[in-house]
């Protein structure tokens, strides 16, 4: 799969920064709050917009989940098949994940340009229902895998620059600053069905 040029942008009016805060303002912690669309009183009095460039990119793994509710043919003495009609409906949506474990909660207002088809999802819907039949001594649920892709990069956060004048605080230009070490995980639209068949005295080895 070709590695996209994914690009997310957020919007924002921003306040100057005093010196003296600077370094703290332009700190990782504090440029992925000002992703995070929290407010200016816990950002250092910064906003900015926030562009993801796309380094490199993974090959797709499937993440696979159980759908509707498993038939079970666990009776004592039962010797016919058991046959339902289950099924369910999940949705699934981006996640970041920066210097390996730190999370960001990346906003719906956030615009994605560019890059593959789709790099344009924020969250998908799947639909899985079928006709599912236990055996005795058996128990079936129905299951589906949803492809995804992880993006590694960097967030590029255009700070506003401001000068101030008798007038008060004029815009003069924008300043870049980086998040590096940025992932993103992305459904891709991929989806494989399948069913998860166990006895009884066993645990299904897909999740729920």
């Amino acid at each position: 799969m070709a590695a996209g040029a994914a690009a997310l942008a957020l919007a924002g009016a921003l306040f100057p920064v005093s010196s003296a805060s600077a370094a703290d303002a332009y700190s990782a912690e504090n440029l992925q709050k000002v992703c995070n669309g929290d407010p200016t009183g816990q950002t250092e009095g910064l906003e900015g917009d926030c562009t993801f460039e796309v380094q490199s990119e993974g090959p797709r793994h499937v993440e696979w989940l159980r759908y509707g509710e498993p038939v079970s043919n666990c009776n004592e003495g039962t010797t016919t098949p058991i046959t339902s009609q289950v099924g369910d409906v999940r949705s699934f949506s981006e996640t970041w994940k920066t210097g390996g474990s730190v999370g960001l909660e990346i906003k719906e207002v956030l615009k994605i340009e560019g890059g593959a088809e789709y790099s344009q999802t924020r969250t998908t819907t799947n639909e899985r229902r079928d006709t599912v039949t236990a055996n005795p001594g058996r128990k079936t649920a129905l299951t589906q895998g949803t492809g995804f892709v992880d993006q590694t990069g960097r967030i590029r956060v255009d700070v506003n620059v401001y000068e101030t004048n008798n007038d008060g605080s004029v815009l003069t230009g924008t300043e870049a600053h980086y998040i590096e070490g940025v992932t993103r995980t992305v459904p891709d639209g991929y989806t494989e069905k399948g069913q998860d068949e166990v006895s009884c005295a066993e645990d299904f080895v897909v999740p729920a």
